[in-house]
C-alpha cells in the first residue's frame, strides 16, 4: 500500500523531515525487512544530494514498482532500490548474529561471482574456520566492486521495464552496497562501473544509478560524481 512518508516545502523543512523518519535498519536476525533498508537509502539519498538537484515544495510515497515516488513541481522521479549483497554473505550474517558464531572480529570474505547457495552447515564452518583466503592485490577490489555493482543493476533492469512496473518521467536506481570487500578508492572503482552500465544500457532503464555504503555515494549518469554520506537530519 503506498504512503505518503515525507512532505517537504523547503530544503530546512526537508531536513527536519528527515530527521523525523524512522529509518533504523534491525539486524537480519532480529527481523530485517526490505522496507527497512529502503528507507534507510532514501533517507540518505535525499540528505545527500546538492539541494540544487531536488525542487520544493516535494512528497515521496514509499510504495511498489517502484518502491518511491519524489514528486516535485518540475518533474516526478520514480525510484526502485536494491541491496547488494551475496546470499551466502546475509545468511552467514543471519548465523552469526542469532547462533553467536565465530569471531567478533574476522577475515573479510572473499566471494565468488555466481557461488553456489552454501547449506547452513557449509556457513557454519567457514564462520568458525574464519581462514584469511587469497586476499586481493593492486585495483581487484575495485574492479570486482564494479563487476559486483553491474550485475545488481542488470538483475533490476528486466524487474523496472515489466508490466505493472509505473515508469515516471524520471526512474533512479539506489543500490546499497553491503558487499564484502577491503577499503575502496570510490573515485577510481566508479570509472570501472560506469562504462559498465553504459554497455549494458543500464541508462536506457535508469537516468541515474545511485551506489551507497555507510561512507560514501558514486551517482552514475553522466561523469561519475562521489559523494560523501550525508547522516539525514543533520544540519
Amino acid at each position: 500500500m503506498s504512503e505518503i512518508i515525507l512532505r517537504a516545502d523547503t530544503p530546512a523543512q526537508l531536513k527536519a523531515r528527515l530527521a523525523e523518519l524512522d529509518i533504523d535498519v534491525p539486524l537480519r536476525s532480529e527481523g530485517r525487512r526490505n522496507h527497512h533498508a529502503e528507507r534507510y537509502c532514501i533517507a540518505h539519498l535525499l540528505a545527500t544530494l546538492p539541494v540544487e538537484q531536488l525542487s520544493f515544495p516535494l512528497n515521496l510515497t514509499h510504495s511498489d514498482k517502484p518502491d518511491f515516488l519524489l514528486a516535485m513541481p518540475d518533474t516526478d522521479v520514480g525510484i526502485e532500490h536494491t541491496e547488494a549483497v551475496p546470499e551466502n554473505i546475509a545468511r552467514a550474517d543471519f548465523l552469526r548474529e542469532k547462533e553467536g558464531l565465530g569471531p567478533d572480529v574476522y577475515f573479510t570474505p572473499h566471494v565468488l561471482p555466481g557461488e553456489h547457495r552454501k547449506t547452513a552447515d557449509e556457513l557454519r564452518r567457514e564462520i568458525e574456520a574464519d581462514e584469511a583466503g587469497s586476499g586481493w592485490c593492486g585495483d581487484s577490489p575495485e574492479r570486482e566492486w564494479a563487476a559486483a555493482m553491474a550485475d545488481h543493476v542488470k538483475e533490476k533492469m528486466p524487474k523496472a521495464t515489466a508490466d505493472g512496473f509505473v515508469r515516471y518521467p524520471s526512474n533512479w536506481l539506489i543500490v546499497y552496497d553491503n558487499r564484502p570487500l577491503p577499503a575502496i578508492d570510490y573515485s577510481k572503482a566508479a570509472t570501472y562501473l560506469a562504462p559498465l552500465l553504459a554497455e549494458m544500457g543500464a541508462f536506457s532503464v535508469f537516468d541515474t544509478i545511485f551506489v551507497h555504503d555507510d561512507s560514501h555515494m558514486c551517482e552514475l549518469g553522466g561523469t561519475p560524481i562521489i559523494h560523501a554520506l550525508a547522516k539525514p537530519g543533520c544540519f
